[in-house]
C-alpha cells in the first residue's frame, strides 16, 4: 500500500515530471516529504533501466563484432589452405590445381581446376588480394568500434554503423590521408620538379583545383554559412577554430533549432567543441573526426586536422543553404 497525496496513489506514478508538478504545488510539508520521497525512487529505478540498456546494446555490439572477426579469420583461413593445397598439389615447376570449394565452404570438395604459367602468377596475385581484403575488413570494424567508442560522453548510448563497413569493399582512405597525398603531390620533389602546382579533382562535382585552391574555396564556405554571427571570425583553418564557437556556428547554420547559439561561451572551450560535433554527428551523420580532449588541449590546432573535418561538412552540406 503506497503513500496517498490528494486523493492519488504516489506508488501508481513512474513520471518524473508529473512528481515534480505535483512536488511544486504541494504545501503541506508532510505531502512534500512523500512526493519527494517516491521521486527519489522513480530517478533510482529509471537511471537503472537505463544503465541495463546501455548494459545490453553494448553486449550485442560487441558480440556482432566478434563474430565479424570470426567470419574474416576463418575467410583468411580459407584463403591460405586453399593457397597451401594448391603448392602441394605438384611438385616444383609442375601444373598447380587449385580447388575453390576450400575458400568457398572449407570442404574441398570441388574439381580442382589445372592452374599453370601465367594463370598461376594470377591465381597467387588473387589469392594475396583477398588476403589483403580480409586484412582491411578486420581494420575496418575495428576502427568503426573505436569511432563508436569516442562519440560520446562516458555511460552514453553509442551507435556503430556497421553498414558503412559492409558497403566498403576495399580500404577507405581518410579525408586528412587524401589531403596529405594531395600535399605531396603538389610538392616540388627536385630540381626537375614542374614550377607549377599539381592539380587535383574534388570528390564532389567540378573542375580540378589544386590543393590551395580547395583550401580557400573551403574557407570562403565557411565565411559565408557564419557570417550573420557576430562572435565568428574565420579566417584560417587553425586559431579562428579554438574555442569552438566557429564550429558551433557551422553548425548551426545547418540546425538552427538544435540549440541556442547566443548562450554559448567562448570560454567554455570543451563544451562548444562537444556541442558542435554531436550535433553534427547526430544531426547530420558527419563523424567526429577531432577529438575533444586534443582540441582543448590545443590553443593553435593542427591545420590540417580541422581541415579535415571541415571538409567532411562541406561534402555533407554543399548543397544545402
Amino acid at each position: 500500500m503506497g503513500d496517498w497525496v490528494d486523493g492519488i496513489n504516489l506508488s501508481d506514478i513512474n513520471d518524473e515530471l508529473k512528481l515534480h508538478e505535483m512536488l511544486d504545488s504541494a504545501e503541506d510539508y508532510e505531502d512534500r516529504k512523500k512526493v519527494r520521497a517516491r521521486l527519489k525512487d522513480v530517478i533510482a529505478q529509471n537511471r537503472a533501466q537505463r544503465e541495463e540498456m546501455i548494459r545490453r546494446r553494448e553486449e550485442e555490439r560487441e558480440e556482432m563484432i566478434r563474430a565479424r572477426l570470426r567470419d574474416a579469420d576463418e575467410q583468411k583461413r580459407r584463403t591460405l589452405a586453399m593457397y597451401d593445397a594448391m603448392a602441394k598439389s605438384a611438385p616444383a615447376g609442375g601444373n598447380k590445381t587449385l580447388d575453390v570449394g576450400i575458400l568457398r565452404d572449407g570442404s574441398g570438395t570441388s574439381t580442382p581446376e589445372p592452374v599453370g604459367g601465367q594463370k598461376l602468377d594470377l591465381v597467387e596475385q588473387a589469392i594475396r588480394e583477398r588476403q589483403r581484403e580480409a586484412d582491411n575488413r578486420k581494420k575496418r570494424i575495428l576502427t568503426a568500434y573505436d569511432t563508436a567508442a569516442r562519440s560520446g560522453p562516458a555511460g552514453a548510448p553509442r551507435f556503430i554503423d556497421f553498414e558503412a563497413v559492409k558497403a566498403s569493399d576495399a580500404k577507405r582512405m581518410s579525408p586528412k590521408e587524401k589531403f596529405q597525398q594531395l600535399d605531396s603531390a603538389a610538392a616540388p620533389k627536385g630540381a626537375n620538379a614542374p614550377s607549377s602546382a599539381a592539380t587535383v579533382r574534388p570528390s564532389g562535382p567540378g573542375i580540378a583545383r589544386s590543393p590551395t585552391a580547395i583550401k580557400e574555396m573551403l574557407l570562403n564556405w565557411c565565411k559565408s554559412k557564419t557570417k550573420e554571427y557576430e562572435a565568428v571570425s574565420i579566417d584560417n583553418f587553425s586559431t579562428s577554430w579554438n574555442d569552438g564557437m566557429a564550429f558551433c556556428a557551422l553548425i548551426h547554420h545547418f540546425f538552427p533549432d538544435a540549440f541556442d547559439f547566443n548562450s554559448l561561451n567562448p570560454k567554455n572551450r570543451r563544451y562548444n567543441f562537444d556541442l558542435a560535433f554531436r550535433v553534427a554527428e547526430e544531426k547530420g551523420d558527419v563523424a567526429p573526426l577531432l577529438d575533444v580532449d586534443d582540441m582543448v588541449m590545443m590553443k593553435k590546432p593542427d591545420w590540417k586536422c580541422v581541415f579535415t573535418y571541415v571538409q567532411s561538412l562541406y561534402r555533407k552540406f554543399h548543397n544545402v543553404d
